[in-house]
């Protein structure tokens, strides 16, 4: 896997030294100015480390990582700051960044957390990049060829319990999964297997209605 490092600096001179830096020690970098320019060349999903600065123009850097975070769970990302006290760090740290970078900083220091941050992705990325599907309970999430799918805690008990069956499972079956006091419904089970259709749909599996039957999971080849 190749050692990737995207940088969202809107400071020209801060962002070229950042990579310079890196490339010299084996990583390929992608810098951005902006939020905006990010997201109009981000077309996929990407495996790298991000190293995203608060003070963006427009959109800024908790936004940023906000966003990134719904998508991806896993991405080391790394937020460039000057403030430093206890409640900005706590921000950025909800907002899902892994670590600060407080400036002014040392490029070694640097190098070291990126370095260190590499390393322990690409080995979990061995395992959750591979191809199939891959559950994550704790998240309500399922990982697709490397695509992370966010789901509700309703809809993950429903597909984990599709996925799990490998054959049509009926809509009273499905009710069984949930307590007593989750009050679910034929027409609730038909709402969220409708929201489920929407958001597998990215990674090429389908929810099959099999009439008088119930519900199959399928998905591309």
């Amino acid at each position: 896997m190749e050692k990737k490092v995207i940088v969202i600096e809107d400071e020209q001179e801060i962002a070229e030294a950042i990579c310079d830096y890196l490339q010299k020690n084996g990583f390929s970098t992608l810098k951005f100015a902006d939020a905006e320019s990010f997201y109009s060349n981000k077309s996929k999903p990407l495996r790298a480390i991000y190293i995203v600065d608060w003070n963006l123009p427009g959109v800024n850097g908790l936004d940023v990582i906000r966003t990134l975070r719904e998508g991806d769970k896993f991405s080391p990302i790394f937020m460039i700051t000057a403030n430093s006290t206890q409640e900005n760090m706590l921000e950025g740290l909800k907002a899902g960044a892994d670590d600060y970078i407080l400036k002014p900083f040392h490029f070694e220091n640097l190098l070291l957390r990126v370095q260190n941050s590499w390393q322990k992705y690409s080995e979990l990325s061995k395992d959750l990049f591979s191809e199939g599907i891959k559950l994550l309970p704790d998240a309500h999430s399922l990982l697709k060829d490397g695509i992370t799918v966010n789901l509700t805690s309703r809809e993950f008990t429903i597909f984990k319990h599709l996925y799990d069956s490998e054959a049509t499972v009926s809509r009273d079956e499905i009710i069984k999964q949930f307590t007593s006091d989750e009050d679910m419904t034929l027409r609730n089970i038909d709402v969220h297997i409708f929201s489920l259709r929407k958001k597998l749909k990215k990674v090429g599996i389908t929810i099959a209605t099999v009439w008088g039957a119930g519900y199959k999971l399928d998905q591309d080849n």
